[in-house]
């Protein structure tokens, strides 16, 4: 067996390199995930008017409608009360309208000696005054802002309240129902919520990500956009992803930091097919700079390894001159001591034993 010693030339097992090289960090659970996607809630009562969830949705389109005929009536007999209220205010206004040109015409146009024989110019048994008529255009300032603003008003009550039964997509997107809808989209059928299960799924289909969850310490002090992940897809195919972002999420009682890997327009329709299951994405690192990867299996095959408790022990025995960079799955990449790479990263409290 070929024993590598440090300090000897060692081309057969060792590779120097200032370009980049792609490593398998490892394989970690993944997640397939859309923009944005939240739940449809629906009320109980009788639905119609399903959308076509076959294909993109725009933002705004119906997705169901609740109780239809039953809104339908209460908006028309809304409009019938409306009308009534509108004659009753147009009587009041046209009441008010006489009574101030009387006590106009009485203030006005009659004389003093006019007015002791004007018996029916006043309210409520008094003499017509300026208050009086001040008081009769207070009202019908009134009346008349009540008439322009009641329909208004009253239908932005309607629906506010009604508003619901119409269901919308909040974005473009897809729908993915969580009933069994009637061969007729139009057809009213009677919905009954169930438990926690909701009537719909809208997802943003806008962009796509492979989601995994990194917690090791030697791996988030690493450039993330240096990463990169697949999973692997029956007949060989490959869904890549390449980092987008990353952000702390919390679950149950803990938080994770979570990394976000895009992918590409054309594998959108596969990465939908496969939201909510769970896949296997392996992780990749382009590593840049001057570094040294090394074969585990071949450090393991020297004699110092027997000697070593970890893999920190076993690279200061075999490269002094070299530091960790990044411990990956079938390699260790390794950079020299005191360079950028070095200082980039945080030592992991905790080596691997051998």
């Amino acid at each position: 067996m070929h024993r590598f010693l440090p300090g000897c030339c060692a081309a057969a097992v060792l590779l120097c390199t200032a370009q980049a090289d792609i490593i398998q960090v490892g394989t970690y659970p993944a997640k397939v995930v859309p923009e944005q996607a939240s739940t449809v809630p629906v009320e109980r009562g009788l639905v119609s008017d399903l959308a076509d969830a076959s294909g993109r949705l725009e933002r705004g389109t119906v997705i169901a409608i609740v109780n239809k005929e039953k809104t339908a009536q209460e908006r028309d007999e809304l409009e019938l009360q409306l009308s009534r209220e509108k004659i009753t205010k147009k009587d009041e206004i046209r009441k008010l309208e006489a009574q101030r040109k009387k006590v106009d015409f009485y203030l006005n146009t009659l004389t003093p000696e006019e007015r002791k024989y004007a018996t029916d110019a006043g309210t409520e048994g008094a003499p017509p005054s300026k208050e009086a008529l001040a008081d009769i255009d207070e009202r019908l300032e009134l009346l008349h802002r009540e008439l322009k603003n009641m329909p208004e008003r009253r239908y932005r009550e309607f629906n506010r309240t009604h508003d619901a039964l119409t269901v919308r997509m909040p974005y473009t997107g897809r729908l993915q129902y969580h009933i069994t809808p009637p061969e007729d989209p139009a057809a009213e059928f009677e919905y009954i919520p169930s438990g926690s299960q909701p009537f719909a799924t809208v997802c943003d289909d806008s962009a796509f990500y492979i989601t995994i969850n990194l917690s090791q310490t030697e791996l988030t002090q690493l450039p993330p956009e240096q990463f990169s992940v697949y999973v692997n897809l029956p007949g060989g195919r490959k869904l890549r992803g390449t980092y987008h972002h990353r952000r702390v999420e919390h679950s149950g009682s803990a938080d994770m930091l979570v990394y976000f890997f895009r992918l590409e327009q054309q594998d959108h329709d596969t990465a939908y097919t496969m939201l909510g299951s769970n896949a296997k994405a392996v992780l990749e690192y382009e590593t840049g700079g001057a570094v040294r990867i090394e074969n585990k299996a071949r450090m393991l095959a020297d004699p110092a390894a027997a000697e070593c408790e970890n893999w920190e022990q076993l690279v200061a025995r075999l490269f002094p001159d070299y530091s960790i960079l990044l411990i990956a799955e079938r390699s260790i990449i390794l950079c020299p001591a005191g360079s950028a790479e070095a200082a980039g990263t945080t030592a992991p409290g905790h080596e691997p034993d051998l």
